[in-house]
């Protein structure tokens, strides 16, 4: 090997490439950072008619939003007379036991208007979640 080219300096590049080589890289990662934002949406308590797991407490992210409780797969509202249960248009929905509850029809039908899929419960009087939405 020649002696010159071992000693050879590297080549001086202009000032404006060593800005490129900081700024390209730069920028790549904020595009990549800002592309890449979780977008999971938040685990909230449940509002009236969302699915819940019976036994969780108020206001946890499996639970009910405060003034409401976890009934039969879903959240349902407290009340103390039939007046503080909001109307479930075509269905009775009435107090009782200071739960509201949505009571299935002759058919043995519940609405399907709310965020769970009800179905008529085994005493075939109020409506429960279905049992995939209970199993959240």
């Amino acid at each position: 090997m020649r002696a010159d080219l071992e000693r050879a300096e590297a080549l001086g590049y202009p000032p404006g490439m060593r800005t490129q080589t900081l700024i390209v890289p730069a920028l790549l990662f904020t595009f990549a950072s800002v592309q890449c934002k979780d977008e999971t949406p938040e685990n909230l308590p449940g509002e009236f008619g969302e699915p819940c797991v019976i036994g969780e407490a108020d206001d946890t992210p499996d639970g009910c939003a405060a003034g409401l409780k976890c009934f039969e797969g879903y959240c349902e509202e407290l009340c103390t007379s039939d007046v503080d249960c909001q109307p479930v248009e075509g269905w009775n929905h009435d107090c009782l036991a200071g739960t509201c509850q949505i009571f299935c029809d002759e058919n043995k039908a519940c609405p399907q208007t709310l965020a769970t899929s009800l179905q008529c419960g085994a005493n075939a009087l109020v409506c429960e979640a279905k049992d995939e939405d209970r199993s959240q």
